[in-house]
């Protein structure tokens, strides 16, 4: 047995003997060293052994945090270096990555897979002995499967062609050699996950009275594990297949509506974007409030905590604070803040309440990113408790609105962008006692685009999504309106009655929407990791539609993050630099 195997068997085993013996605690489950080699007999012996496997991976997968954060934004134009970041730092910054950058390796991307096909083969084998029930691999077995399949996303976006491995593999640096692994298009990687994923024997979250399902050192485990839906969604969305993404992102929408008794505040507010608790100044709480609390957990999709207690430990600080243990290697772009700071509030009032305060504060007078950071005190340094939000419901309401915008079907996209769908079906607003059977809903347009928010009491409504608000209104910002001028660019402006005008350049306003919906990303998810893969989502995009609209798209925005700092920009003109090298440190 391989170096690489044997490590990957002793942390495996190590967890499952904590996990069987006890109540699993943070702490001894992922720092345990352990000391000698076991053999395969006693690993993966029970349920228990399997949930061990499965918490470890996760625990191995949180070492990933600030690789996934630092290269999916300081790429982009929301995140920018300071004068302490190091030479690899501002190498990506100016995408001008040189070999022996750490934040630039893929082995530890790489490391996390393994561990995963080695559980998912061990998966196979309990179940084929009898020491795994069906239903106990099928959630086990799609689970990790998912997480593996979302980290070879991350590969893609980052790298371009990667290899693709399933299996375990005695030495991993053989993973360098393309003559025993192959690499894959961007493209040819996608659709091996989509297969996958498609295929995978259990799709919706853990279902309860799964032992999975506990409190470790006072941390819920349902928010642990990733959200296969969402998976399928992003994997359909970089695809180009826009109705299947989102179906699949319905399914995350809707997930209230199976899992919480109607008429109760889960049932109108869980991942649905609605009008109360972290509206407004309060949407900073999704941030604030701690892993676990109720109303950020309605927005709240998939996330991990970090904890003084046990391992790994809160990397943001380190790499966003500008006092205490931090050392301020990173800060929000001009660019961003001067983009909070234009916005308009609906009460017209200036600046949008996301941004100062909320997304960055003033540390020592400097701007530092305040949303991972945000229960942070510089007089306790020790105290780094915090969270990785990795899915939350502003990205599923953008990445639904990319997808429907894609689809044709444009007025959901406005709607899930700007006013919610109540707002955006309604041809009579304000008008007091009004039957509302015929307005607030969308029940007349295809799967998975038909909403019901019907408010009314006469006769009474209280449907499913009467509570939806779009971005924009929950921020308290204005309306991302279609100016006149844009108006007559894309609609028959000879009709007269605004709400039922036909849209002459379906192209055109799906273009518009686009950049529409990528502003409003930077706005709302700003430094959270979804930034640099929404740029080059759509300039890939774009550019297989008119070659050179995507070289434009994608160098104008990184153009804007350096013209605000007054320094030249790189240049992006070639696609090959859009990508990091696979190089291994």
């Amino acid at each position: 047995m391989t170096k690489t195997m044997r490590s990957i068997r002793i942390f495996i085993l190590a967890l499952g003997i904590i996990m069987s013996a006890s109540m699993v605690s943070c702490k001894k489950l992922l720092d345990t060293e352990p000391g000698e080699v076991l053999g395969d007999g006693q690993m993966y012996r029970n349920v228990y052994d399997a949930d061990a496997a499965v918490i470890g991976i996760y625990g191995k997968f949180m070492g990933l945090a600030s690789k996934y954060t630092i290269l999916n934004e300081l790429r982009g134009d929301l995140l920018d270096v300071t004068p302490n970041s190091d030479r690899y730092l501002n190498q990506l910054n100016s995408f001008s990555v040189q070999e022996g950058n750490p934040y630039a390796d893929p082995r530890p991307f790489y490391e996390v897979i393994l561990y995963c096909n080695d559980a998912m083969k061990n998966f196979k084998r309990m179940l084929d002995e009898g020491k795994l029930k069906q239903s106990e691999f099928d959630t086990r077995y799609s689970d990790i499967g998912a997480l593996r399949s979302w980290i070879y996303l991350q590969l893609g976006i980052q790298y371009g062609e990667v290899p693709y491995v399933t299996e375990p593999i005695e030495k991993i640096d053989d993973l360098k050699n393309e003559a025993l692994f192959p690499r894959l298009s961007f493209g040819q990687l996608l659709d091996q996950l989509i297969v996958f994923m498609e295929a995978l024997p259990f799709k919706n979250d853990y279902p309860s009275g799964t032992t999975l399902l506990t409190s470790v050192d006072s941390y819920s485990t349902t928010k642990f594990f990733i959200n296969k839906q969402m998976v399928l969604g992003d994997l359909h969305l970089w695809k180009g297949d826009y109705n299947a993404a989102a179906r699949s992102y319905r399914a995350v929408l809707e997930y209230a509506t199976s899992n919480y008794a109607s008429g109760t505040d889960q049932y109108y507010e869980v991942y649905r974007m609605t009008y109360s608790y972290i509206t407004g100044a309060n949407w900073t709480n999704i941030f604030v409030q701690p892993y676990g609390e109720r109303y950020s957990n309605y927005e709240n999709i998939w996330m991990l905590p970090f904890d003084k207690n046990f391992k790994p430990e809160n990397p943001f600080i380190s790499l966003l604070a500008n006092s205490g243990g931090g050392k301020y290697q990173v800060s929000p772009s001009a660019l961003a803040i001067n983009d909070w700071d234009s916005q308009m509030r609906s009460d017209a009032t200036p600046y949008d309440l996301r941004g100062r305060g909320a997304s960055w504060t003033f540390d020592n007078s400097k701007p530092v990113v305040k949303k991972q950071i945000a229960a942070y005190n510089s007089q306790t340094p020790f105290e780094k408790n915090g969270k990785w939000i990795l899915y939350r419901a502003g990205a599923l309401h953008l990445r639904f609105a990319e997808a429907a915008n894609r689809d044709h079907q444009n007025k959901i996209a406005y709607a899930f962008l700007n006013n919610g769908i109540a707002g955006s079906f309604d041809r009579t607003p304000g008008v007091a006692n009004r039957d509302v059977t015929n307005m607030m809903n969308s029940l007349d347009y295809p799967e998975p685009y038909n909403f019901d928010a019907r408010n009314g009491d006469f006769p009474r409504f209280r449907s499913d999504w009467y509570r939806h608000t779009g971005i924009r209104n929950r921020a308290g910002v204005a309306q991302s309106a279609i100016a006149k001028s844009d108006s007559a660019r894309f609609f028959d402006m000879s009709n007269p009655d605004w709400y039922t005008r036909e849209v002459t350049d379906h192209h055109g306003l799906a273009l518009f929407l686009e950049d529409r919906i990528v502003e409003e990303g930077a706005l709302e998810l700003a430094f959270e990791g979804y930034r640099w893969p929404d740029l080059l989502r759509v300039a890939l995009r774009r550019e297989k539609e008119a070659p050179g609209t995507g070289v434009t798209f994608l160098q104008s925005k990184i153009n804007a993050k350096f013209a605000a700092k007054g320094i030249p920009a790189p240049d992006l003109s070639n696609k090959a630099k859009w990508y990091l090298p696979f190089k291994w440190n």
